[in-house]
């Protein structure tokens, strides 16, 4: 009993005297917790081109840009510096990319972007803000996970990618929204000088179009973006963005044009070995475009023309391949020269212009 109460005065009187009280032990997982809890992150509400509603933080510092295009976006509004992540395709996919932009070669690539990226590895790198494919599941899951993500969206219009990027710029702030609207000046003043020039051309006069996607029977969606160019897209009744058709339809379209994309991505077939495939088939001899030696290798740079920043390119393109004589005084090659110096900063040699428009890669 003496032993115990000495025990008990002795701890008393080592308060006393050095007049401390002792701390609770505070685990390091508890410190980070009330370290989080601490900093304010502020938040700001964007639109997102269906109307979805996405909250983000009002400085994102950190991007991850998993969909496709979403990395040529970030680098047109100059915010390259502050991606953490992105797909592991960017990496081998767009060989021009590895050039022209900066830091693609350097920043790490997620695993199954497409599909099902390991979120633990998302989180690891602490996004901001991760710029996500039109994936409901992935989004969800991100979103559950804390993250605040953006995931494409598109109503099939010809200037989806203005309205896209524009959000894309809401997201990023800082001076992107004004580069934004600098693309969106510059392509309505290209893509309304296409219109004016073929507006007085007669339906019955305009060339049937039909636009592939990787393989010849895999149809793409562009009946605005065609019609715009002065052309009938003969898929007009397809609503998907893709769909695979029969050999008996396309011969059935029978176009007067057709333009091969996409061709060669994700270890498909290169676009010179689709169109050599279905020149194989001579049950193809009949359409018009391969009877007239109209099929078209869309060039593609550091992306797809169709589905990324390029696609005023892509439809000035278009409308030159049908109406030559009406888009005579554009030069292709300066067009592009213009618009890689004016949105992926880098100057072009000669050279470099030719190869991308004849659809080759840089040299290794």
């Amino acid at each position: 009993m003496k032993k115990k109460l000495f025990s008990i005065l002795v701890l008393c009187f080592g308060f006393a005297v050095f007049g401390q009280t002792v701390s609770p032990i505070v685990s390091s997982a508890e410190a980070a917790a009330a370290k989080e809890a601490t900093a304010k992150v502020e938040y700001k509400t964007i639109i997102n081109v269906d109307g979805t509603k996405i909250t983000v933080p009002t400085v994102v510092k950190r991007i991850g840009c998993l969909f496709g295009p979403s990395y040529e976006r970030v680098v047109l509004l100059k915010a390259e510096d502050r991606i953490v992540f992105d797909g592991d395709f960017h990496i081998y996919s767009w060989p021009w990319s590895n050039i022209i932009y900066k830091r693609v070669n350097e920043v790490p690539g997620i695993k199954n972007a497409h599909s099902e990226p390991n979120i633990e590895d998302l989180m690891h790198y602490e996004p901001d803000v991760v710029f996500n494919f039109p994936n409901p599941v992935t989004t969800k899951t991100m979103e559950t996970a804390g993250m605040s993500v953006v995931p494409h969206s598109s109503k099939g219009a010809y200037d989806d990618i203005v309205k896209m990027l524009a959000v894309y710029a809401e997201a990023i702030g800082g001076e992107a929204p004004k580069i934004a609207k600098d693309y969106a000046d510059y392509f309505y003043e290209l893509t309304d000088t296409i219109a004016r020039r073929v507006k007085d051309v007669p339906k019955n006069q305009r060339p049937t179009v039909y636009f592939a996607n990787q393989m010849i029977l895999k149809c793409s969606n562009k009946t605005d973006m065609i019609r715009r160019c002065g052309g009938v897209a003969v898929a007009a009744k397809i609503t998907a963005n893709s769909a695979m058709i029969g050999k008996e339809q396309l011969i059935e379209w029978n176009p007067d044009y057709i333009f091969v994309d996409h061709a060669g991505s994700s270890g498909n077939a290169t676009a010179e070995e689709v169109i050599a495939e279905m020149l194989k088939d001579p049950d193809y001899e009949a359409v018009k475009a391969v009877a007239k030696d109209n099929i078209v290798i869309v060039p593609t740079g550091v992306f797809f023309w169709d589905s990324g920043v390029q696609q005023p390119l892509l439809m000035l393109l278009l409308a030159k391949t049908m109406y030559p004589e009406r888009f005579r005084d554009i030069d292709m090659k300066k067009t592009l020269t213009d618009f890689y110096s004016r949105f992926f900063y880098y100057k072009l040699t000669d050279k470099q212009a030719k190869m991308i428009l004849a659809h080759l890669d840089p040299p290794r």
